[in-house]
């Protein structure tokens, strides 16, 4: 047993570092250059840490490679609704896509009821202090208040999502014009609702699934309706050390690679080439 797991620790090794073809793969990959220095993403930084509830998303399917289909296809539906919405917030002309106009319709109302200004949008931000850089969906104004508004398009509203965006109210406080800044989820789903029951219909990524079914039940589903969900996230400081606790995590899990840029996980001096 001890033979097998020395065995697959070293095979787990090799594996981490074949997986990219060189530094430059490795560089494109998990961060971006800006102005000559190479920082690590933030989604490549939280990317480190366990997700069980994807772990049994895959369980539950026949093989690997139908997860990765339903996995890809559900990437493109959510890319979809995120460029209509964040067309929307730039005041640009917009055809809505049929396959994403439920949840679009759902926002529309969601932003006609409320004052929800957007300032930058899929805007880059920088933390020299604990060198990493992300892509921020929204800095925002919500009726009065400011912040980054995170649009996601899951079926809920995850704890991972304050790791994330922590890092980027974290990088913005290093900028002393912008005042104290909140954070928000803004969620937006679709899915079916049976007229007989409680149960819901969601199809994402190819692959329906119905939730809430209490009562066994001959479904009548009604038409697609979209969600809306918004939340405040106000865990900022225990959020901020769960990030930079994974950022520690990932430099040493890529402590090959970043060696190999400049100095190893200390690598903030890290120039590009």
């Amino acid at each position: 047993m001890l033979d097998f797991a020395s065995n697959w620790a070293s095979t787990e090794i090799i594996l981490r570092i074949m997986w990219y073809k060189d530094v430059d793969n490795f560089k494109n990959a998990n961060g971006y250059d800006i102005e000559g220095i190479w920082y690590p993403r933030v989604t490549s930084i939280v990317s480190i840490k366990a997700k069980p509830a994807l772990y049994m998303f895959y369980a539950g399917l026949p093989d690997y490679k139908t997860g990765e289909a339903i996995k890809s296809k559900s990437a493109e539906e959510g890319t979809l609704l995120h460029e209509t919405v964040e067309a929307i917030l730039r005041k640009e002309p917009i055809v809505i896509p049929d396959q994403v106009k439920p949840a679009v319709t759902a926002f529309m109302d969601f932003y006609n009821k409320n004052e929800l200004i957007a300032h930058r949008i899929e805007d880059r931000v920088v933390s020299k202090k604990h060198h990493f850089a992300g892509t921020m969906d929204v800095l925002a104004e919500l009726n009065g208040v400011m912040g980054v508004l995170d649009i996601k398009t899951s079926m809920a509203i995850y704890r991972d999502y304050s790791v994330q965006t922590s890092a980027y109210i974290e990088a913005l406080s290093e900028d002393k014009t912008l005042p104290p800044l909140t954070r928000w989820i803004l969620r937006l789903d679709q899915s079916k609702h049976c007229l007989r029951c409680t149960a819901t219909l969601r199809d994402k990524g190819g692959r329906e699934k119905i939730r809430g079914e209490k009562v066994k039940c001959e479904h009548e589903w009604g038409p697609m309706k979209g969600e809306v969900e918004i939340k405040e996230l106000n865990t900022f400081e225990s959020d901020i050390k769960a990030f930079l606790a994974c950022k520690s995590l990932w430099e040493w899990e890529n402590e090959y690679w970043l060696k190999k840029i400049g100095n190893g996980p200390d690598f903030s001096r890290a120039k590009r080439g």
